[in-house]
This record gives structure tokens, sequence and C-alpha cells, in this order.
């Protein structure tokens, strides 16, 4: 009897001092620190035997620190509740690789004498060459227009001597057409054409618009060539000169062909006793000057008292133009 009675002690020392052994501390992440042995897990939390005595409530997986995680994860029955909240150590990053610097291939440079001769010769080069001189004799054909000079003569300097033969006469004057008169250039030198006779067709009108219709009439002064209608009377002042819608087109090559003289700020002796009569359905212009001139209408400079008034006048609108003399015009 009296050693059954040992033997119950010593199971229930040995008990207590194993529980005890099992015992550990766990620290929470708040710093409270639970001293016991873990009792019933599951995926809420986990509660503990105290040391103390009794049980404590379910603490919740998350609460713990990642130390505390660990210890209970050595635990093959605690292991799969724990895992998912301890956190992975990161990844090692390789080590970056060496950067190896490598020298650039460098151009080999042209071996001689160099210049810029020399690098005509190659094939670029050559091509440029060209291309200049297909531009040279380009310029000079269009020189040869400009300057009203015979095109084989330019372009033939010109293929000589590249570059020069073109500013040479580009330099000089223009040479006027053959039949102008010495004192006349450009459009104020160009005749006019006679207005067609009654029944003209309407092609022999229209062709009258062109700037190379009719032979130049000069007149004393060199001024505007106009030529007088083709039934008027030999007299002082002359017949005035009409132009209508129905014989000629009105636009700016028109004017400028036709009236170049009344474009001088300070007419010429040929106009200085002419007007400008210009006939719209609505009204009609008298003036001394065409002050400007667009697109599509003109400014007409009025004589009014002791000053100038300008007003523009579209072409669509013009019914009839007429050169008068000042005194057969009535104030």
């Amino acid at each position: 009897m009296r050693q059954l009675c040992l033997i119950v002690l010593s199971l229930a020392f040995a008990c207590q001092w194993v529980g005890t052994a099992l015992a550990k501390d766990y620290k929470l992440m708040e710093g409270t620190v639970i001293s016991g042995t873990i009792s019933g897990p599951d995926d809420n939390g986990v509660i503990f035997r105290l040391d103390t005595g009794g049980f404590s409530q379910r603490y919740p997986w998350s609460k713990f620190t990642q130390e505390s995680l660990k210890d209970m994860s050595e635990d093959p029955k605690i292991r799969q509740y724990v895992e998912p909240f301890i956190e992975l150590p990161p990844k090692p990053r390789p080590a970056p690789k060496p950067i190896i610097l490598k020298e650039a291939p460098q151009v080999e440079r042209p071996v001689g004498r160099l210049s810029f001769f020399s690098s005509a010769a190659t094939p670029l080069g050559l091509t440029v060459l060209a291309l200049l001189y297909i531009a040279n004799l380009f310029a000079a054909y269009e020189i040869s227009i400009y300057r009203n000079r015979p095109l084989a003569l330019v372009c033939g300097l010109s293929a000589l001597l590249p570059l020069v033969g073109p500013l040479i006469f580009l330099s000089t004057p223009t040479m006027a057409p053959e039949g102008m008169a010495e004192g006349g250039t450009g459009a104020e030198a160009m005749a006019e054409a006679p207005p067609p006779p009654p029944g003209a067709s309407a092609g022999t009108a229209g062709a009258a618009t062109s700037r190379k219709v009719g032979t130049p009439a000069p007149m004393s002064g060199g001024g505007l060539r106009v030529a007088a209608a083709a039934e008027g009377k030999a007299g002082g002042k002359g017949e005035p000169k009409i132009f209508n819608r129905a014989d000629y087109t009105f636009n700016r090559r028109f004017i400028e062909t036709q009236f170049a003289g009344f474009f001088r700020i300070v007419p010429s002796e040929a106009e200085k006793d002419l007007m400008l009569v210009f006939k719209t359905a609505k009204q009609e212009y008298v003036g001394r000057r065409v002050s400007r001139i667009a697109s599509n209408e003109l400014f007409l400079q009025l004589q009014q008292g002791g000053g100038t008034k300008e007003v523009s006048i579209p072409f669509s609108e013009i019914t009839q133009i007429q050169i008068r003399h000042k005194d057969d015009i009535k104030p």
C-alpha cells in the first residue's frame, strides 16, 4: 500500500514538472507576454493554459509577434494555422552585372592630301556639281526671259562661265522689245488694239483684250499709247476712248495693260489732260489715277474740289470705261 502511494505521488509530480517544462512565453504585438501552454488551436486563434492556473481567452494569430509565431510553428499540429501569418524574408537580389565599357568604333580618316577638289571627285560630289550646273542653266533660261535677252547667248555664256554668266545678264538692264518706242517700257509702252467695229464677232472682241493684239500707235511724249477710235475725226482733243463690257473682259491684267499710264503719281505729258470714267449700274466715277489694284477690284483716286478721295470699284460692277479729255467732262 505504501508503495502504491509513492507511485501516485511520483506520477503527479512528474506531470506537473512536464507541464511546467512545456510552458513558454508568447509575446503579443501590443507588448503583453503570455506564459502557458497552447490549448485548442484553430483557424480563429489559440487558447493558453496559464501557469497561474485556468485558461486564457482566445487570441487571434494576427496579434502575435513574428518570433512567437515561429516558435509555435515548430509544433506540427499548429504549423498549418500559423504559417499564413509568418512573413517570408525577402529574396536576395542578384548581384548586378558588372558594367564593361567598350570603345566605340572609330571611323577611319581618309589618308592622303585632302582638299575641296578631291571631295568633289567622289560620286556624291559629282552629283552635287551636276545639280548645281543644271540649276545654273535653268537660272540663265529664266534671266533671258526676264531681261528679254537672246536665249542662246545667255545660256551659252552661262554654260562656259557658271554662276558668273547669269549674274552678268541679271545686272544688265532689260532690253526693250522690238517695235516698242524708245521712251516707253513695260506695260506703259504696250499698245492697245482699237475697239472692234460694230457687228464684230465675240471671238474678235475677246481677242482684243490680249497684250499682243494690234500694233503700237506711238503718241508724242512717250506716255500711254491710246489709239483714236476708228470712226473718230482728227482733231485737237480727239474722240473719247470707250471700252464696253460686251467687247472686253474687265480684270486686273486688262486694267494694268490698257491704263498703265494712269498708275503714275505724276502723269506724263500724254495723260496729264486725260481722265478715267468708270460707269457702273449705280454710279459713275471720274478720276485721274488708279492708286491701287487687287485681283477683283481697283481703287480710283477721285478729284473733289481741292482734295482727293479714294474709292474702290469691283471689276464685276464695271459696265463701261472711258478715257476722256478733262474739258469734255461736265463738272
